[in-house]
């Protein structure tokens, strides 16, 4: 059983990774005027695939051995966890992103893109905190089964 739930973590994780990154695109190119492209930027889709497909198995496990997780505590892991997506999806994901889909290094501002990374992930607390509660209190819900 628990093998199943890392299953369904994973897959979890890749599908609701694609509709975030799906989702962030849109309402980000609403926000800057119009949809220019129905799919947006292919780099997105990779920066944010690692982290969901890491975290959402770590969770199932989690919830497997924890039976009764209480409000509180699905509030803190979802703190932790849009901290550390954000994190790793606005740095080394973008990073990895952009020179999957340019196929280099040559074109990518590496170092602006450390420095501000950690300093959206920090303002976007307020946005992606709730959004994770969101998944999270979905997927546990989904693995408690």
């Amino acid at each position: 059983m628990k093998t199943m739930n890392v299953f369904k973590g994973l897959i979890f994780g890749v599908v609701f990774s694609i509709a975030a990154a799906f989702l962030f695109m849109l309402i980000g190119q609403t926000m800057a005027g119009g949809v220019t492209s129905f799919w947006g930027e292919s780099w997105l889709y990779f920066s944010v695939l690692i982290p969901f497909s890491i975290t959402f198995p770590i969770l199932s496990v989690y919830f497997h051995n924890k039976k009764n997780v209480s409000n509180k505590k699905l509030w803190q892991i979802s703190a932790i966890c849009a901290f550390l997506v954000s994190l790793f999806s606005g740095t080394i994901g973008a990073i990895f992103g952009e020179m999957i889909v340019r196929g280099g290094i040559e074109s990518i501002n590496i170092e602006g893109t450390l420095v501000w990374g950690p300093i959206y992930a920090i303002f976007l607390l307020p946005v992606t905190i709730p959004f994770a509660r969101l998944l999270i209190g979905f997927f546990y819900r989904v693995v408690s089964r």
